[in-house]
């Protein structure tokens, strides 16, 4: 029997044919890609708030009128106020250790009236200020001398908690 090559080389070629096909339908593995991290995001930390830093004013002996230097030391305060528009002052007015205690926290009072009042008048709100009298049972210092007293003869403001 007589066997025809062509054939045979066409048998052969169609296999290694088919055979090449068949190796390139195979898929690769495919790696999958990680899910992206979700993006939180974080509210920002507030920054702590300094305590405003209040001057004192000081008075004379006797006496609830503002003085000058007064006057500047509370202006100080109305600008520090004006950028803090939510906080709350107390302002306390002392005296020195001489007289009774009734004329003492009178004093008080007067002197934290008088400055109130001014910084009403330079545009802080009335419902942000707390007037009070200590008399002269804080002191700012100890002492029986002149500038001991004027020391004490003062109105402090402080922020109110």
């Amino acid at each position: 029997m007589k066997v025809n090559r062509g054939f045979f080389t066409l048998a052969f070629a169609g296999l290694i044919s088919l055979g090449l096909i068949g190796c390139g339908t195979q898929k690769a593995a495919v790696k999958p890609e990680p899910e992206p991290e979700p993006i939180v995001k974080e509210e920002p930390k507030p920054e702590p708030v300094k305590p405003l830093e209040f001057e004192t004013a000081y008075f004379s002996y006797n006496l609830a009128a503002l003085s000058t230097a007064a006057k500047a030391a509370l202006k100080k305060d109305v600008d520090l106020l004006l950028t803090r528009p939510e906080v709350k002052v107390n302002v306390d007015g002392h005296c020195d250790e001489r007289g009774t205690d009734e004329y003492n926290m009178d004093l008080g009072w007067k002197r934290a009236y008088a400055a109130r009042d001014y910084l009403k008048k330079m545009g802080i709100d009335e419902t942000r200020l707390f007037p009070a009298s200590y008399g002269r049972s804080r002191p700012a210092a100890a002492g029986n001398d002149e500038g001991t007293w004027n020391r004490n003869r003062r109105v402090e403001l402080s922020e109110r908690k």
